[in-house]
């Protein structure tokens, strides 16, 4: 491989040279930060899916080697026709379906677990581009969801699923544990300005 390409010149320093840094340093992102700092964008990162036909237990592993915690299940024809989230491959809803349907777990697969794609609740592009933090997270505590799908319309007015917005996410970009902040007073201040239609402006956090 190395040998296919051209290597670039080497040299060596003269003096040692100024470290550069940023102009101007970034604060770390809070609950008023823009709400697509937590949204997984399908237009750069490629949705991961998942055959509906698979088998639970191949699903999960799946999900682990993808590192994900979300599928999107397609038929043999690879057409959406739902979502499956890790807890769904956990929880006590596959003891449920076993006992319901009668089959054994080597026969239960994603299709019998999954969230039907037309029962998906999903909130639009644009009003993420307007939101903060905060207010995608209140979205998510209303919905007792862990996640959120996110849709816009393509050229031809096609509805689209344009990305995800995920507890985990959040958590992971504001560096501390979804249900700690959604417990905070701060957070609850938040909701409260929220829910009485006000803007959510810049206020006092105690995160």
């Amino acid at each position: 491989m190395a040998n296919s390409f051209t290597a670039l010149p080497l040299a060596r320093l003269e003096s040692v040279p100024h470290l550069l840094r940023p102009e101007h340093q970034q604060s770390p992102p809070d609950l008023y930060s823009p709400a697509v700092l937590v949204m997984t964008d399908f237009l750069t990162t490629s949705p991961v899916s998942i055959e509906q036909s698979c088998q639970v237990d191949h699903a999960l592993a799946f999900m682990k080697r993808q590192q994900v915690r979300l599928l999107f299940a397609i038929d043999e024809k690879s057409a959406l026709c739902g979502i499956i989230a890790a807890r769904d491959l956990t929880g006590d809803g596959v003891i449920r379906c076993i006992q319901q349907s009668g089959i054994s777990r080597d026969q239960l697969t994603v299709r019998e677990l999954m969230l039907p794609v037309l029962d998906s609740r999903v909130i639009d592009y644009a009003d993420v581009e307007r939101a903060c933090i905060g207010q995608v997270m209140s979205t998510l505590t209303q919905a007792s969801s862990q996640h959120l799908l996110v849709v816009d319309q393509g050229l031809a007015g096609v509805q689209r699923i344009r990305g995800i917005i995920s507890a985990s996410n959040i958590s992971r970009t504001l560096n501390q544990d979804f249900a700690v902040i959604a417990e905070s007073g701060s957070f609850a201040g938040l909701e409260s300005a929220l829910h009485s239609g006000k803007s959510v402006s810049r206020m006092t956090s105690t995160l």
